[in-house]
């Protein structure tokens, strides 16, 4: 993999040097068009519907959303169960994607860095620079890790680092954006089960590590709103998007994958209150593995996959609804995603609506969608790390996948909402114990029904922030007995308050209960105890570029298991500072 990425990492920097370069000669011949462009004050991040850098790879906890929507949407990787990733170190942030958030510019370039029990280093910078009022390059780079854990010291320590290249360049009608993201993981199977050997013995740290090497790079050309003279967009029907990628992935045992993504998107404004839309997106991967067979041969297992999905809507509104409406078709060549439903090829609705009750009290929303998510290993391994190395690998097909909902504004200080949800899903995944080791973790496919039911509710007054949520969430299965490790009912309460301007706080609770799964050999189900995580951050500002910041995590000290076997880290504090340059 290392000549690979220094190949990748090389073409990179020439692609982002020729654009610099080209966006510099451009500079003089579109002087006009630029000082439109310098007047109109363009935030590529916002007049843009589309993500130009990669949101961050796995959510906070207080951002999780148990039932993600399986749709083929803007190259995101399925997340199939974000509360499956309720941290061993909650500290600690997985992204959805790779990339982390890009900070917005308002905050500045910064350092900022801490230290914690279980030696516990933490690290995070960025930095980015205006080369021009249309070039702007920057780095991001996070590191976290805990040389220690809950199970046999350092048999259970964890380590994740983040180093990601950006660059953006606005020209006249388009803004061309790249980014490139390295992350290394190293993990520790320290689920190991005394109870489940005769002749136990603590394993050696270095034959039950993994680690996990992943290199994202994306390429993005997205169009820009244009005006005339007197500064209206109106006649600016057209918008467009191309985004190009290159993903690797690799592990041990031999273990490796590479993905191309290819999404396209372009809309037509018919008028100034309706418009046409059409996404198509292209997912070419391979996979490659080795085992030693009986008669001690190295044997390579290679599985291409290709995903392609073509979807197109029309969009209109009035003065109080908001509507769009149209259809998807894509195609899997997967071969387990084919045996479960007959078919490589699948048709989905796509429709969603926003009705205004009251004017700026009540709304009524509602969203009747589908497709097939994308599935790779080198996600999946994001969200359970614990993860077997050799997995069958099967997309995930939403028959059909509804929500309506209820959002109302009761006073300038409280809003509220309440969610009812059914969802059909073809080779859903779960993560259950492994048959080989049950350290380990399988991956087993169901067609799966599921019906949701949340509400929630914010509140912000002076100083005072509190945000509630809580959703309910049942499984009708076919083949499987129980829905492992996937939750019954989710809580999130989360009150914040500033007592100066220099001091705030934050206090989050986040409950998960009704969580099972089952031993593959002896089938019994076991029952995980209820995870309750209470944890605080606060931070204190010296000067406009000094800061301090404590934070703690699970303070109740609960060592729960959001897998089986794997006990998480108990009560956690990292205390550090921050520098804004």
């Amino acid at each position: 993999m290392k000549k690979i990425a220094t190949k990748i990492v090389s073409i990179y920097f020439f692609i982002h040097l020729l654009t610099v370069f080209s966006s510099d000669f451009g500079q003089k011949s579109f002087a006009q068009g630029q000082a439109e462009l310098e007047q109109e004050n363009v935030d590529v991040n916002k007049t843009n519907e589309f993500e130009l850098i990669s949101k961050p790879p796995i959510k906070t906890n207080a951002q999780i959303n148990p039932l993600p929507t399986l749709t083929v949407s803007q190259d995101e990787e399925v997340d199939f169960s974000e509360t499956i990733s309720f941290n061993r170190l909650t500290f600690r942030e997985i992204p959805n994607e790779l990339a982390p958030t890009i900070p917005n510019e308002a905050f500045g370039n910064y350092v900022k860095a801490g230290f914690g029990n279980y030696i516990t280093p933490y690290f995070e910078g960025f930095y980015s620079r205006d080369l021009n009022e249309n070039n702007r390059f920057g780095v991001f780079a996070h590191h976290l890790s805990s040389m220690n854990g809950v199970v046999d010291g350092q048999n259970s320590g964890y380590g994740n680092t983040n180093v990601l290249l950006f660059s953006e360049h606005t020209k006249e009608r388009f803004t061309f954006s790249s980014s490139i993201n390295y992350n290394l993981e190293r993990v520790h199977y320290y689920g190991y089960n005394p109870k489940n050997r005769l002749d136990f013995e603590i394993p050696n740290k270095r034959d039950i590590r993994q680690t996990y090497q992943r290199l994202e790079t994306k390429f993005n050309l997205t169009s820009l709103p244009q005006t005339d003279e007197f500064g209206d967009s109106s006649a600016d029907k057209l918008a467009y998007k191309v985004s190009v990628g290159f993903n690797l992935f690799d592990a041990r045992d031999n273990i490796s994958e590479w993905q191309i993504p290819v999404l396209g998107e372009i809309s037509y404004s018919i008028s100034d209150k309706s418009k046409i839309r059409v996404e198509t997106e292209l997912h070419q991967t391979q996979q490659n593995s080795s085992f030693i067979n009986a008669d001690n041969q190295t044997v390579k297992l290679t599985n291409n996959r290709t995903l392609a999905s073509f979807a197109s809507s029309y969009n209109c509104s009035t003065e109080n609804l908001t509507l769009n409406i149209g259809a998807g078709m894509a195609y899997s060549s997967d071969s387990l995603l084919e045996n479960s439903t007959g078919s490589k090829l699948f048709f989905y609705p796509n429709i969603d609506f926003s009705y205004q009750l009251s004017k700026d009290k009540l709304w009524i929303l509602g969203e009747i969608s589908g497709g097939v998510k994308p599935q790779f290993l080198r996600m999946l391994t994001v969200q359970n790390p614990f993860l077997a190395s050799v997995q069958p690998l099967s997309h995930t097909f939403s028959q059909i996948d509804a929500n309506f909902g209820v959002q109302a504004k009761i006073n300038n200080n409280l809003k509220a909402n309440a969610e009812l949800g059914f969802a059909m899903y073809d080779n859903m995944p779960f993560f259950a114990p492994s048959v080989a080791d049950s350290s380990q973790f399988g991956l087993l496919y169901d067609k799966v029904n599921v019906f949701r039911l949340g509400v929630s509710s914010s509140y912000q007054k002076n100083n005072l922030s509190a945000r509630l949520s809580a959703n309910y969430f049942g499984y009708s299965l076919t083949d499987l007995e129980i829905a492992h490790h996937r939750p019954n009912f989710q809580t999130s309460l989360s009150v914040g308050y500033t007592f100066i301007e220099k001091l705030k706080t934050e206090l989050t609770l986040q409950q998960l209960f009704g969580i099972k799964t089952q031993n593959p050999v002896s089938q019994t189900i076991y029952d995980l105890n209820a995870i309750n995580d209470l944890s605080i951050s606060v931070s204190y500002k010296f000067t406009e570029r000094i800061s301090a910041f404590a934070n703690g995590y699970n303070l109740i000290g609960q060592n729960y298991q959001r897998f089986v076997y794997y006990p998480n880290n108990g009560i956690t504090v990292i205390v550090g500072g921050k520098y804004i340059f």
